[in-house]
């Protein structure tokens, strides 16, 4: 039994807890700025296009990310000031080896797609086959 997850799994008793995706950021950032260079405040706004409105990480989550990514290579940053009222803005860009990081987690998701549609399948089947029909009560 894992402490982190208790004795009945993460959640139980607690209610519906937000679905996550380990480290989804990571890709999630490097998609956004495969689509084009944009600086941080627009990237936030990004996550909302990628249906990730609701996805449990915080703006210095965000931003920790950017810089873990930017000091392993897989984007760059610069200040700009144009455009800006205020004070200039860090803009990202999506490096090589950032876009061969994405091509990576694209693999990777796709495959965990397969096993959880494969265990969904699974699931269902097995509900069908041996629950109670509601309607025979």
């Amino acid at each position: 039994m894992s402490p982190r997850w208790g004795r009945w799994g993460r959640g139980h008793g607690r209610g519906a807890q937000p679905r996550r995706i380990r480290r989804f950021l990571e890709p999630a950032l490097l998609l956004l700025l495969h689509l084009g260079p944009r600086h941080g405040y627009a990237l936030v706004e990004g996550l909302s296009e990628l249906g990730l409105e609701n996805y449990p990480a915080d703006v210095s989550a965000i931003y920790r990310t950017l810089y873990d990514l930017e000091a392993n290579g897989m984007l760059t940053s610069h200040e700009d000031s144009e455009g800006s009222a205020g004070p200039p803005r860090r803009i990202y860009h999506l490096t090589e080896a950032g876009d061969a990081y994405l091509r990576a987690w694209v693999a990777e998701l796709r495959e965990t797609d397969r096993l959880l549609h494969r265990f969904l399948e699974a699931y269902d089947r097995h509900r069908q086959e041996h629950e109670p029909d509601e309607r025979e009560e």
